[in-house]
């Protein structure tokens, strides 16, 4: 009788042992698979994983309207020229080639322009009445060459190059307008990052949709936050 009971406390630590081990092995197991899962995203996103980085960073610096919005401004230029320079995405590689000599130029205009003379902060203004034709008329006309552009360098369907040149043209302008410290420089942000959203997630880039969704709510606060900057001067 006390052989039998010793014989089942042998097997009964045995199957407990087996299965602490078949346990810790399919932990093991499982967290190799999470993390070569996670290295496997990393190396498969990482272009869009580090222009996210560079975006909120940007992002944030404008909406408190700092003057080192433009060194990020120019740093995200710089990257993702050299990204569509590697893709031989010709047509958007000349867009951010626009981008980056804007940053510079932003970036001088608000170091020398339109500051405070006794605490030197930024003066951030609304735009004047006279120019809302200009900028109608500029979203236009670089709408039509960005068009163009895209129409015989990329291979999208006529939905998406619509969209493409339009959400492009819009941020040409408002770059040009965030270089004179103009509030209203967001109204045209805002419908430019819900468009590249929706554009993103019909393109399946689910995770650049989402991140382009996210700006378009982070703009809109910036232009409230801009818009009472203005009143304040």
């Amino acid at each position: 009788m006390r052989e039998a009971i010793r014989l089942i406390d042998v097997k009964g630590n045995m199957v407990q042992k087996h299965e602490k081990c078949v346990t810790h092995v399919t932990f093991v197991t499982f967290k190799k698979y999470k993390m070569n899962g996670l290295l496997l995203f990393l190396s498969e996103n990482w272009i869009s994983l580090a222009g996210a980085v560079i975006g909120l960073i940007y992002l944030y610096l404008e909406y408190k309207a700092s003057i080192w919005m433009w060194p990020a401004s120019i740093a995200m230029a710089v990257f993702y020229i050299y990204i569509f320079y590697d893709t031989q995405l010709y047509a958007s590689m000349c867009i951010y080639a626009y981008f980056l000599f804007a940053s510079v130029y932003g970036w001088l205009s608000w170091h020398f322009k339109n500051r405070d003379a006794d605490t030197g902060q930024d003066i951030i203004t609304r735009m004047p009445q006279k120019y809302l034709l200009h900028v109608v008329g500029s979203v236009l006309l670089v709408f039509i060459v960005i068009f163009m552009l895209l129409k015989h360098f990329a291979w999208n369907s006529y939905f998406i190059t619509v969209g493409d040149a339009f959400t492009t043209s819009l941020n040409v302008v408002a770059l040009w307008m965030a270089s004179r410290k103009w509030a209203d420089m967001w109204l045209l942000v805002i419908p430019a990052n819900f468009l590249s959203s929706a554009l993103l997630f019909v393109q399946h880039d689910v995770f650049s949709g989402i991140l382009f969704f996210i700006f378009a709510v982070v703009s809109i606060a910036g232009f409230y936050n801009w818009k009472i900057m203005s009143q304040s001067r």
